[in-house]
């Protein structure tokens, strides 16, 4: 038994550093897309750059608030903070991000959740998500956004599991 113990430890340990590196890729992944959006950063078609919104799901897994900022004509950034979550993300936009307009867009966002020790969900886990979704920014600076996709659940005894994923947005623009 004490053998088999040893065995899971190692494990998780070698899941824990391979995650903490894959989450650092994606670190480098999120900004290299600043880097590469620098030539087109000032004109964005009159639109409001920043936002801040209420979400459900998505950047932050339970409830939360999400600042999201566009970086270029096709590219947004968000980080977001919940209950009890931290997350950060970047959504591509299909077609050149306008107002008053259903954009469709997909991305990358990684999650990190600390659910402590409760009696339904305890731990830890990192969640990397691909979401697949429409968002819409009205004129004076309404900010919606709603997405689907597949998750990568690091937070399982038997180690990472898929599982299904949204999140909604509702917000305002500035």
């Amino acid at each position: 038994m004490f053998i088999s113990l040893n065995i899971k430890t190692q494990t998780n340990y070698l899941n824990q550093k391979n995650m903490k590196n894959f989450i650092l890729i994606i670190l480098v992944l999120l900004s290299s897309v600043t880097v590469f959006s620098q030539g087109n950063k000032n004109d964005f078609g009159g639109i409001k750059k920043n936002a801040i919104s209420f979400t459900i799901l998505g950047t932050t897994p339970v409830i939360g608030l999400t600042y999201e900022r566009i970086v270029s004509n096709y590219v947004s950034l968000e980080i977001g903070v919940g209950l009890p979550s931290v997350g950060i993300g970047a959504k591509v936009f299909f077609g050149k991000i306008q107002e008053q307009k259903m954009m469709f867009n997909t991305g990358l966002t990684a999650t990190y959740v600390d659910f402590g020790s409760g009696y339904l969900l305890n731990g830890n886990a990192v969640v990397i998500y691909l979401p697949i979704g429409l968002s819409y920014y009205g004129l004076k600076g309404f900010n919606f956004g709603v997405d689907v996709g597949p998750g990568l659940d690091t937070g399982n005894e038997d180690g990472i599991i898929l599982i299904p994923y949204a999140g909604l947005k509702l917000g305002k623009r500035f």
